[in-house]
């Protein structure tokens, strides 16, 4: 059997098999210098630096394998879709952080806003508090007053009693005229002095308490007002955050309570309004049994001044 063309034969195969592992080595080589200049592109395209690698750079360095094959390419362009999901995933945190950061400044003006009308709350209940202990005690000494002239008033009239007694059971002979004027005359001047001073301080007491009176529907004007207002901007408030999305939310579990707090409170404030209301109405009333006890002692001092010159007459 001839041996020499089967040599050949197997010389032919292996100079051609070396030729084709070095053409496949060429080619990997190729692809990965290729697949390193994209990135490198990518890199210029992303962050641009006069220092960084130019882009004739990387063309002299693609223009000596420019056949690659279909399988790298497609490895590039996963690459660069994998790159711009990233870009794009960074894109919306940054966005998710600015509308966090904005649903917070909201938040925080609100809470502002609540913080102020909490403090003007508290500042009218603390103006109605003292408006309401010295509403009682201007009442306290008004009623004082009233049982000290009708306790006067009653002494007066035991005194013109026991006078106009005197001078009935007592003969008008049996006594000098110097006794029977002296000491009872005198007695009736203090009285009459003293009835008239006390009438004297009832009006200017009266006066003060229609000026005190006047002042106070003032004031209840003016806190019905600024009770209204606090009332409108809780309801813009409450509104605003209502209307406001699920986002902006965040910290309403720790707001209702204190919105709680607030409309009790303001429940209360709208009951101490009806509450001074009353005292308004009953004020009045007293002034008005005021009136008529005066006019009462009026015609009493009138009364006794007609006894008294009705005395000085028979005297």
């Amino acid at each position: 059997i001839p041996c020499g063309p089967l040599l050949n034969k197997n010389k032919k195969h292996e100079e051609k098999l070396v030729m084709f592992t070095n053409q496949s080595e060429d080619s990997e080589r190729c692809e990965s210098m290729e697949l390193d200049n994209k990135i490198l592109s990518l890199i210029e395209r992303n962050t641009p630096d006069p220092r960084g690698v130019s882009l004739g750079a990387t063309s002299s360095h693609r223009s000596p394998c420019s056949v690659k094959p279909p399988g790298k390419t497609a490895s590039v362009a996963h690459f660069l879709q994998s790159t711009a999901r990233m870009s794009g995933a960074e894109s919306s945190t940054d966005h998710a952080e600015c509308a966090q950061s904005s649903r917070r400044k909201n938040l925080n003006s609100l809470e502002q806003k609540i913080r102020c009308l909490e403090k003007q709350r508290k500042e009218l209940l603390e103006v109605n508090q003292q408006w309401d202990q010295q509403f009682r005690s201007m009442k306290e000494l008004y009623e004082r007053k009233v049982a000290e002239l009708k306790s006067k008033l009653d002494s007066a009239e035991r005194f013109l009693g026991t006078l106009e007694k005197e001078r009935l059971q007592s003969p008008r002979e049996s006594f000098p005229p110097h006794c029977r004027t002296s000491e009872p005359l005198r007695r009736a001047e203090k009285e009459k002095e003293s009835l008239n001073g006390e009438l004297h301080e009832l009006k200017i007491e009266n006066n003060l308490l229609k000026e005190k009176n006047a002042l106070m529907n003032h004031k209840k004007q003016h806190y019905e007002c600024e009770i209204k207002r606090l009332n409108k901007a809780l309801q813009d408030a409450l509104k605003v955050d209502c209307s406001s999305s699920p986002e902006d939310r965040l910290g309403k579990s720790e707001m209702e309570c204190s919105r709680e707090e607030m409309r009790t409170e303001m429940e209360v404030l709208k009951q101490q309004v009806q509450i001074y209301e009353e005292d308004f109405k009953k004020e009045r009333s007293d002034r008005e049994r005021l009136k008529q006890e005066k006019e009462e002692l009026q015609q009493i001092i009138q009364t006794s001044q007609s006894q008294l010159n009705r005395l000085n007459s028979q005297v």
